[in-house]
């Protein structure tokens, strides 16, 4: 059945797409904010889905335009419904960094992921956000990724907000979910929390806090199996129930952003117990921490992003210290059409004498280049390639938590982007 809904709603969005091409009036055809508002998709993004600082704005307010406190729900004068599809051809090597010669091509079209989004205001000051995702290159189920309200104007011009639910930690300019690539950020930019926020906006200052639940699964059971007749047994831990991994108001964060002339500084302090399993599993119940150092530039037609990310403690190994360095340029070539994003990213994880589980090494490096051509303001095709090397990226799967790594993957990837 959840095979047959996912089917029905990748076909039912293409289809949409093409009666988009032949539609007249480009204003009916847009996702939702705008469908609402009557304003096209440039007024909130930079480049879909990528947001410009009036879109940001826009969503800090909890879907509400400036000056304005929003609508009930009935007597909005469209359904406040998107739903978004990506597809891709990916066409991949992987090599032998050492020898260079090729282990393995892969070639095949898969339909990356379908979204399906209902959000605006419910009432006066009261704003909501549910998605429903399905990434299905990575076999991941239909499920609920965000589900949150927001009640705006605890202190008015949208001075403090409180938001609760199922939600994202992460900068509005930077953003798994509004990245062009079709490679994810190996930086930790962006992490799914159960709790609550409370965020706002004065002056240039942009901020948020959040109490919230640990982003793990909670323990689970450990497994013998014996093979049949006999022979050697194998034992499998998965978070062990050791380990306090409940789900509980455990973590919290914090980030601010300050705007100047267009230009923004962000910083963000982050203590959880959502430790990295990759490169060593979790030993115990330590909390990781997380500081970030960000600035995003604009100088049009080119945006620059430099990030450093620094997480210590991780895996649960006392000391253990992981940073990640970003790097990204945007042009705009062909002003709304024609975007060239590349990005480079560097991920160093240090060694620690003595440490258990701790490997030698757990570097890698990520280069990605992007061309996106918008045949529609919500309708993209994208071209790209990446180069992907080291351990530790999330990329690769390693035999064990001390393993080094020993490949690098190359990839070639067509695809398109619709948002309806």
């Amino acid at each position: 059945m959840r095979k047959f809904l996912v089917t029905a709603l990748v076909l039912a969005t293409i289809s949409v797409g093409f009666t988009i091409l032949s539609t007249p009036n480009p204003a009916s055809a847009v996702p939702s904010f705008s469908r609402l508002h009557g304003l096209p998709c440039n007024e909130c993004h930079s480049a879909f889905p990528r947001l410009n600082p009036f879109g940001m704005d826009y969503k800090q307010r909890g879907y509400r335009l400036p000056g304005q406190e929003g609508l009930f729900i009935w007597d909005q004068k469209t359904l406040p419904i998107s739903a978004l599809a990506v597809g891709r051809l990916r066409i991949s090597h992987r090599d032998n960094p050492v020898t260079g010669a090729r282990i393995r091509t892969r070639s095949r079209f898969e339909l990356e992921e379908v979204e399906l989004m209902i959000a605006g205001t419910a009432a006066p000051k009261v704003g909501y956000f549910v998605e429903f995702e399905q990434e299905l290159a990575d076999g991941e189920e239909f499920t609920a990724d965000q589900v949150w309200v927001q009640f705006s104007d605890l202190l008015p011009n949208s001075l403090l907000n409180l938001r609760a639910g199922k939600m994202l930690n992460e900068f509005y300019y930077l953003s798994q979910k509004r990245r062009l690539t079709f490679q994810r950020y190996i930086s930790p930019i962006t992490f799914n929390v159960i709790g609550v926020e409370l965020n706002g906006t004065w002056r240039r200052l942009r901020f948020a806090g959040g109490v919230v639940n640990d982003e793990r699964d909670p323990p689970s059971a450990t497994t013998t199996t014996a093979p049949a007749g006999g022979g050697a047994v194998t034992t499998t831990t998965n978070n062990p129930a050791a380990v306090n991994l409940q789900t509980r108001l455990q973590g919290y964060y914090a980030w601010l952003t300050y705007t100047i002339a267009d230009q923004v500084l962000g910083i963000r302090y982050i203590n959880t117990k959502s430790n990295s399993d990759n490169p060593s599993p979790v030993i115990d119940g330590r909390t990781r921490q997380q500081l970030d150092a960000t600035l995003n530039l604009w100088f049009d037609p080119v945006e620059v992003i430099l990030g450093y990310f620094h997480n210590f403690d991780i895996g649960g190994v006392n000391r253990q210290q992981r940073r990640s360095y970003l790097v990204e340029g945007i042009v705009e070539v062909v002003p709304e059409k024609l975007f060239l994003d590349t990005r480079f990213e560097l991920q160093d994880t240090a060694f620690v004498a003595g440490g258990p589980n701790n490997p030698t090494t757990a570097n890698g490096t990520q280069l990605s280049v992007n061309l996106t051509y918008y045949f529609h303001p919500n309708i993209r095709l994208i071209a790209e390639f990446d180069k992907v090397s080291g351990e530790g990226t999330g990329i690769f799967a390693f035999p064990g938590p001390n393993s080094t790594a020993g490949n690098s993957e190359e990839r070639y990837m067509l695809g398109f982007q619709i948002g309806l």
